[in-house]
Parts: C-alpha cells; structure tokens; sequence
C-alpha cells in the first residue's frame, strides 16, 4: 500500500495505486532527489508555474488519473474570506501548470512520470483538494464563535462551488475533502501532527 506523507500528513493509498509526489523538492536528509517539476520545469527557469502536491495514477483502465493538492492551515490565521479566494487561484494555477508540465514529461519519456505523464491517451483526470482549516480557539457556546462558523462555512462552500464550476468547465471533476466531515473515499489520511 502506498503512502505519502505531505504536511504533517500521512496519505494511504490502495494497492494498485501509483502515487508520486510531483512537488518533491531534494531531501537530504533522506537522500530523495527533485521530482521533475521541481528538476525540469522550476529549474529551468519557468516562472510562475507551480505543481499539484500529488498525482495519483487509479489501477483502472481506461487511464484515469487524480490531482490532490493539500493545504494544511492549521498554523494560519483564521482569515476567511481572503483565504479562500487564495485558494482559488492556487488550486487552479496548480492544476494548469501540472497539465503543462505532464504534457512535457510525456514528450521527454521521462521514466520518473511515465505511468503520469499519459495525456496523449486522454485520461479521466479529477482534481481533490485536501483542506485542513485551523480549529476555532473561542468556546462553541459564544455567538461570535457560531456566526464565525457559520461564515467559515459558506467560504468552504463557495470555494467547493467556485472550484467545482471553473474545473467543470475543462471537463475535470472536482472535489474537495478534510479530515472531519468530507472524508475521501478511495484513500485514507492520518493525522501526524
């Protein structure tokens, strides 16, 4: 069984499932090198692009793929509104950024994302965002704290709706999770922190 672990966060996969972490930077403590984006694509010089945290390859045929990325907010400040839209245009300038650079693995044959790098077969590709939003310091009993809630709650959902609807419109499904009420179906994350 495959297993991730990307901030603090443990990411268990089923057999028959390919991960790669596309973000990789060089670990040496580990000895892990650069994953290709970080190797070939950030350090040749291309700005402004950034890549989803991981791409996962489904054992399924025909091919399909998914893009998570993970954002582990706990040590940020509970700005909600700005936040959000944040979130936005990162998942999107992410998720755009991986296609480009799976488009050029696939016409280098890079070996490192060969079971990725496949979009000439036109794969099924869904994109997951994994959120983990600060807990709320103020007691459940304030009214502050229940409007708060409430407002956190329809910035998550206008984000959902907001990624779900622009996604759409490239024909990638969207999806998103966190570790309390939205938990994912195909894989399981463990909390390290």
């Amino acid at each position: 069984m495959p297993t991730i672990i990307e901030k603090k966060l443990a990411f268990d996969f089923a057999d028959g499932w390919q991960v790669v972490k596309y973000d990789q930077r060089v670990n040496p403590e580990t000895g892990e090198s650069a994953g290709f984006y970080r190797r070939v694509i950030e350090k040749g010089g291309v700005q402004h692009v950034r890549g989803v945290d991981l791409i996962c390859r489904l054992p399924d045929l025909p091919e399909r793929l998914q893009f998570i990325e993970v954002k582990d907010d706990r040590k940020r400040e509970l700005a909600v509104g700005p936040r959000h839209a944040e979130l936005f245009i990162t998942v999107m300038q992410k998720v755009a950024s991986t296609l480009a650079g799976l488009v050029v693995a696939e016409r280098l044959g890079d070996v490192s994302l060969l079971p990725y790098a496949c979009l000439g077969q036109q794969p099924a590709i869904e994109v997951a965002l994994f959120l983990v939003e600060p807990e709320l310091g103020v007691p459940a009993t304030s009214g502050e704290n229940g409007l708060y809630r409430l407002a956190k709650k329809q910035g998550v959902t206008a984000l959902d709706q907001r990624l779900f609807a622009k996604l759409a419109e490239w024909n990638l499904p969207f999806v998103l999770y966190n570790l309390s009420n939205r938990r994912p179906p195909d894989w399981q994350v463990r909390d390290l922190a």
